[in-house]
């Protein structure tokens, strides 16, 4: 009986993956038809813009530009992901640490982001490390902010109950708080992903010396019209990987919980 009713949720998942895949052929199909009816310069078809773009995932922009972007966006991810998870529980269960903090992480995570990459270039100069920089100042709020309210909000009876079991200190907050509240804290890691992403190609643009953002400036900048469209398409299969991996990594890591909240795949 079970193995029966997981048949039509495991066809339900297949026909939405492929309904997703439609219309991103849907899409690109309309993209090839405005493009080649529109016969213009500046908006090249999308069969040479998937060429290229496979031209350059294969050729020496892999190593040269490609490889560092994507290793810029795991190291700002994951001091963001570490920075955001410890203060933002210790933000979240102690009361007056979080009163004190209010007002300037609410003042720092209102500041638009490109208005810190000309103090970056200044702390850090042109390069990699100037990025990752960029990137932690934006990519740590989404996480932060998620996992002090989450811990805030926590029911007081979890607590207590921990406490009278004689759970304490560290081993209360990674014991019984950081599992409580993780499926906000994976919500927080998701966002902060999207944000690396995003803020990788404006400091790049600015003054990264090199990644995918500073390759579509320079095609955008040498008039190589198909090359900066194959630069997008190239970021945003990163973006869909990136976040395809996630949400798997959420699924193994969370699996407890769907049993737990009742949820299940139905």
């Amino acid at each position: 009986m079970i193995a029966l009713a997981g048949r039509p949720v495991r066809w339900r998942r297949v026909g939405l993956w492929l309904l997703g895949w439609a219309g991103l052929g849907v899409a690109a199909l309309a993209w090839q038809l405005a493009a080649s009816l529109s016969h213009s310069a500046l908006v090249p078809t999308f069969a040479s813009a998937a060429a290229y773009a496979w031209h350059l995932l294969t050729g020496p922009v892999l190593s040269a530009d490609l490889l560092p972007s994507v290793a810029r966006v795991l190291v700002g991810f994951g001091i963001s992901a570490a920075i955001g998870i410890t203060v933002g529980l210790l933000v979240g269960y102690y009361r007056s640490p979080r009163e004190w903090t209010a007002a300037v992480f609410d003042f720092f995570r209102s500041l638009p982001t490109p208005l810190l990459i000309p103090v970056a270039l200044v702390l850090f100069g042109l390069g990699g490390t100037m990025v990752v920089a960029v990137i932690v100042s934006a990519a740590v709020w989404p996480v932060l902010i998620n996992t002090a309210n989450a811990t805030a909000g926590l029911e007081p009876i979890v607590v207590d109950t921990a406490r009278s079991l004689g759970l304490r200190g560290p081993r209360l907050l990674a014991r019984v708080i950081l599992p409580a509240v993780s499926p906000q804290i994976f919500a927080g890691l998701r966002v902060a992903i999207s944000v690396s992403l995003a803020v990788l190609v404006v400091a790049e643009i600015l003054g990264g010396g090199s990644g995918i953002g500073y390759y579509i400036e320079n095609a955008q900048q040498s008039f190589q019209i198909t090359g900066s469209y194959a630069g997008v398409l190239v970021l945003c299969l990163l973006g869909w990987m990136a976040d395809s991996l996630f949400l798997l990594a959420e699924r193994r890591l969370l699996a407890w919980q769907r049993g737990v909240v009742g949820g299940g795949d139905a």
